[in-house]
């Protein structure tokens, strides 16, 4: 999921999902000035065979990503790996999104940098269907490859590294007793994407509605932090107690993506798990500690969802400049309002902290 500023009406619950179904509605969007200077949203393409629906998706969640697309366009210079060069590759479409004057454009160029890149790995290979997730994270951490390639991965603090500096959550685990006050030694690490177990999250949801009144908005980063918790664990000191692991933040990201995990293919919890998802997210509540006092007072905002149903992926997103949600099914793309899919699975979903409306 995608969160960003608020364009709500005050109260929703974790009811559904803002956008890709969900009981947000509708007041309290703000209807565009003008359309005669906006650009129509443009579909991509996905030929029999291409199998390129989970590429298209990241594609669309990216383009859409008002900081990503803004800082990206700044960048002029790159490590270039040629043919296989994925951040040629995605300046190429994005261009077109901007100028092109085609409602639906090929993402081959992308596609055959990806398959490229990844082949000693056998990943994202052309024809073959793959992860929309983790095609999401891999192509921001080419895009730190192609810019940042000077710093590691785990500990880049380049300040041009868009994939670090808007996305990426600095954090550790550690364990600490109550009852001894003994701790594990801290586990520092970076994400771009904080999975959640769809499993857990249902479960944790029945357990918190068991000990409260009603779902309230401030609810779903509890959630989401209870059901990330994992398994019991010994005090480090052997004290008898059972303890779960915590996470520290410890910066403070502009984009938060979520990426909901299903336990298998076939899983009954869908609409359950639409009922857990809410359109506010605090990162004090997501963790159980942040370090920033910009970051514990961050309300993100959901934007964007991108969904896994019948073997294909699909995308919401909330588009700023004419402030409608749209659905992107590859080449075909609508406008479509807040209750619709409510039976779609989400996959992934993406929170922003800034609102920009021009390109």
């Amino acid at each position: 999921m995608s969160w960003k500023r608020n364009y709500f009406a005050s109260g929703s619950s974790g009811s559904g999902v803002s956008g890709g179904g969900g009981g947000a509605g509708t007041q309290g969007i703000l209807t565009p000035r003008t359309m005669t200077s906006i650009a129509p949203s443009k579909g991509l393409s996905n030929e029999p065979g291409q199998n390129s629906c989970f590429l298209n998706s990241a594609l669309q969640v990216l383009w859409h990503l008002d900081i990503f697309r803004r800082s990206f366009r700044q960048l002029t210079t790159h490590k270039c790996m040629e043919d296989s060069c994925i951040f040629c590759a995605l300046k190429s479409i994005f261009a077109q999104f901007q100028y092109s004057s085609d409602k639906v454009l090929p993402s081959d160029a992308l596609r055959s940098a990806l398959a490229k890149t990844f082949q000693d790995k056998q990943r994202f290979q052309l024809g073959i269907m793959d992860d929309a997730a983790e095609c999401f994270e891999n192509i921001l951490m080419r895009i730190h490859f192609h810019i940042a390639d000077e710093t590691k991965e785990d500990i880049c603090t380049a300040r041009h590294c868009i994939p670090h500096q808007k996305f990426a959550m600095m954090l550790f685990e550690q364990c600490v007793c109550s009852s001894c006050g003994a701790s594990s030694d801290p586990l520092p690490f970076i994400q771009m994407v904080h999975y959640i177990s769809t499993t857990s999250l249902c479960n944790q949801a029945v357990k918190m509605l068991e000990s409260r009144e009603k779902a309230t908005p401030g609810m779903f980063g509890e959630l989401l932090r209870n059901a990330s918790m994992g398994d019991l664990r010994n005090c480090p000191s052997q004290c008898g107690q059972q303890l779960r692991m915590a996470r520290v933040l410890l910066n403070s990201p502009e984009i938060i993506t979520i990426g909901l995990v299903w336990d298998s293919d076939h899983s009954d919890l869908a609409e359950d798990v639409i009922h857990t998802l809410g359109t506010c997210l605090r990162l004090g509540d997501l963790f159980y500690r942040v370090t920033e006092e910009k970051a514990r007072q961050s309300e993100l905002y959901l934007v964007g969802m991108v969904c896994y149903y019948g073997k294909h992926y699909s995308t919401f997103f909330f588009q700023t400049k004419i402030r409608r949600w749209m659905y992107f099914d590859d080449a075909h793309v609508k406008e479509v309002c807040v209750h619709a899919g409510r039976n779609i699975c989400s996959d992934r979903c993406v929170c922003d902290v800034k609102e920009s409306f021009d390109l």
